[in-house]
């Protein structure tokens, strides 16, 4: 497991090209976001998918989201985007959102969770930009285990005691986990999922 530390205020983004390595390979790597630190694979390779699923012990069930860069990026694993859908989008990322949309046909059913849902996220945070970027497509992501809101979570401790150790870590230092607030855009009206670091004063 090889582990690049990062500058805790202003992350250099340019250190980052072995973890786009790692996932191009079919690899796991973990990294900040402006919420909680999170695994992210090639959500169109199974056999990563595989072992993220396995790293976090998730069951097949368990649905992840996307990080996408740029809302060209949503088209590919989000169908039907509805326009309260896109207007929100385009309002209000990067943000400390999660917006489920109905999941793109092509992608595989492990990263859905077998689910017709996937959350999409762009993350008001440096080092998932740059990665989904350089990678030129989006992320499967999901949150590392076994936290709550508030704790302190240091990604080097969290790897070592995952199930499948990721191959390389991008390590901010500890990050206070402040959960993302999910919505639900498959739906009409959108609903509230979960309420989080996002203010939704705006729902209606």
């Amino acid at each position: 497991m090889k582990v690049i530390s990062l500058d805790r205020d202003v992350p250099e983004t340019w250190l980052i090209g072995p973890a786009i390595d790692v996932v191009r390979k079919g690899g796991l790597i973990l990294f900040p976001t402006d919420s909680v630190y999170a695994l992210g694979c090639d959500p169109f390779d199974r056999k990563a998918v595989d072992k993220l699923y396995t790293a976090k012990g998730m069951t097949e069930n368990h649905r992840c989201s996307v990080i996408c860069g740029d809302l060209k990026q949503v088209a590919s694993v989000a169908r039907a985007v509805s326009d309260a859908a896109f207007h929100f989008m385009r309002r209000h990322f990067p943000g400390p959102y999660t917006v489920l949309l109905k999941a793109s046909r092509d992608l595989p059913k492990e990263a859905t969770g077998k689910r017709k849902q996937i959350g999409v996220r762009m993350p008001d945070h440096p080092v998932p930009l740059t990665l989904v970027e350089d990678f030129g497509k989006p992320l499967l992501v999901t949150s590392v285990p076994a936290w709550l809101a508030g704790d302190e979570l240091d990604p080097v401790a969290i790897a070592e005691r995952l199930a499948v150790r990721p191959d390389l870590v991008l390590d901010q230092g500890p990050q206070i986990a402040d959960p993302s607030t999910v919505l639900d855009f498959s739906v009409d009206p959108p609903e509230l999922v979960r309420m989080g670091k996002g203010p939704v004063d705006w729902v209606e």
